[in-house]
C-alpha cells in the first residue's frame, strides 16, 4: 500500500488522519507508506537562439518546432518577482479608530416632580454651584400659583450601567435615554416635560434639529407622542438673567 491508497482508505472510512502510537502484542510492526512514482515522458522542445531568431525571421514557416511566448515569459517572471504586500496593522487599527464615532463622556442631568404627570429635566453641573433650587422654586410657584408642589431632585447618570467594554457614542446615549423616557411614560404617564439645556435636550430631540434653534418653543420627543418645551437650563438662566423675562412669557 503506497501513501495515495493509504489516504483514499482513511478517507473512505471518514478519517482524516491516523498514526499508530502504540504496538499491540502480535500485531506487525507499521511501516511507512510512500509516494508512488509515475514515469511521465517529458517532450523535450528546442529553444535555442538560433531557432527562435529562425522562427521569428519567418513566420509563416511551416515547422512544427514551437515557439516560447516572449511576452509570456516577460510578464510571467515579473508576476514571480512581486514581493506580496506587506500588512500594517498598526495603519488598519487606525483606520477601524477613524471610522469609530466619537466617544460621549459621561454626563449626569437632574430630574424633577414637581406634581404628578410633571417631569423636568435639566441639565446637571455641580462645579458652578449655583442656586438653581431656589430658582427653580420661584419658577413653579409662579408657574403654579396657589398650587401646592414638591421639589425633590433625582440625578439620573448615563451611562446608567459602568462598563467599559460598552460603546459609548452619540447613539447609545439617545437610545437609551429615550427608552428610559418610553418606560417612564409607562409608569407614570407624563402630560408636561420640560426639557431645560442642551444636555437634557439634545438626546431627545430629532438629531438633525439643533438645541439653540428649537430653544423656547415646544418640540416632539422622537418616536413618542410626548411634546417638550425646550428651555435653557437653570445654571444658564441664573448665569444670564437676562433671559428670566422671556421664561415668563414663555411659560403657560
Amino acid at each position: 500500500m503506497n501513501e495515495l491508497q493509504r489516504q483514499a482508505y482513511l478517507s473512505a472510512l471518514g478519517i482524516e488522519n491516523y498514526a499508530p502510537r502504540w504496538l499491540l502484542p502480535s500485531a506487525p510492526v507499521p511501516a511507512t507508506c510512500v509516494m508512488p512514482v509515475f514515469d511521465i515522458p517529458v517532450a523535450t522542445v528546442e529553444t535555442s537562439p538560433a531557432a527562435f531568431v529562425a522562427a521569428a525571421m519567418n513566420p509563416n514557416s511551416e515547422s512544427n518546432t514551437p515557439v516560447p511566448n516572449l511576452l509570456t515569459t516577460i510578464v510571467d517572471l515579473a508576476e514571480q518577482k512581486k514581493a506580496p504586500l506587506a500588512i500594517n496593522a498598526a495603519a488598519i487599527l487606525q483606520q477601524l479608530e477613524e471610522k469609530k464615532a466619537p466617544v460621549v463622556q459621561p454626563f449626569s442631568l437632574t430630574v424633577y416632580r414637581p406634581q404628578p404627570g410633571f417631569l423636568i429635566i435639566d441639565s446637571r453641573n455641580t462645579k458652578l454651584a449655583l442656586p438653581t433650587e431656589v430658582l427653580l422654586s420661584n419658577i413653579l410657584r409662579a408657574h403654579f400659583q396657589k398650587m401646592q408642589f414638591a421639589l425633590g431632585e433625582e440625578v439620573l447618570r448615563w451611562p446608567m450601567i459602568e462598563n467599559r467594554f460598552v460603546s459609548r457614542t452619540e447613539d447609545d446615549a439617545r437610545n437609551e435615554l429615550q427608552t428610559w423616557l418610553a418606560v417612564e411614560n409607562e409608569l407614570r404617564p407624563i402630560h408636561t416635560l420640560w426639557l431645560m439645556g442642551e444636555s437634557a435636550a439634545r438626546y431627545w430631540l430629532d438629531p438633525e434639529n439643533d438645541w439653540a434653534a428649537k430653544c423656547w418653543t415646544e418640540q416632539p420627543i422622537k418616536d413618542s407622542s410626548l411634546q417638550t418645551l425646550i428651555l435653557p437650563s437653570l445654571n444658564q438662566l441664573l448665569q444670564s438673567p437676562a433671559q428670566k423675562s422671556r421664561l415668563w412669557a414663555c411659560l403657560p
